[in-house]
C-alpha cells in the first residue's frame, strides 16, 4: 500500500516540513531573513506534533534557544490573542456556573 502522510494541515502549503525546519535550525544563525520568517511561521502555525518533535530534538536545542531569544517578539501574544484567551476562559466559567446552578438544586 502506498500511503502518504501529510506533515502539514490542509491549507498551510506555505509552511515547511519539520525536516526542512530542523535543517534551517541546525544552520542557524546562518539563515536568510526569509528562512527565519519560515521558521517563525512553522513554530507559530505548524502542527503541534511537528513542533514538538522539532523542539524536543536535543541536537537543535542550542540553536533553537538562540533563535527563540533572537525572535522573541514574534512569539508573544498580541492584544487580539490575549482578548480571545480571556474571553474563552470567561465563557468557560460562565458555562460551568450555569451547569452548577442547574445541578445544584437536584443534588441538594
Amino acid at each position: 500500500m502506498n500511503t502518504q502522510f501529510r506533515t502539514q494541515p490542509a491549507g498551510f502549503g506555505h509552511l515547511l516540513a519539520r525536516e526542512e525546519v530542523a535543517d534551517l535550525l541546525s544552520r542557524y544563525p546562518q539563515v536568510s531573513d526569509k528562512e527565519a520568517r519560515q521558521i517563525v511561521s512553522f513554530l507559530r502555525k505548524g502542527r503541534h506534533l511537528d513542533i514538538g518533535i522539532v523542539t524536543a530534538d536535543k541536537r537543535l536545542k542550542p540553536n533553537l534557544d538562540r533563535f527563540m531569544a533572537d525572535h522573541s517578539t514574534h512569539f508573544r501574544l498580541g492584544l487580539r490573542e490575549s482578548a480571545a484567551v480571556v474571553g474563552g476562559i470567561a465563557a468557560l466559567l460562565l458555562v460551568l456556573w450555569l451547569i452548577w446552578e442547574v445541578i445544584k438544586p437536584v443534588a441538594g
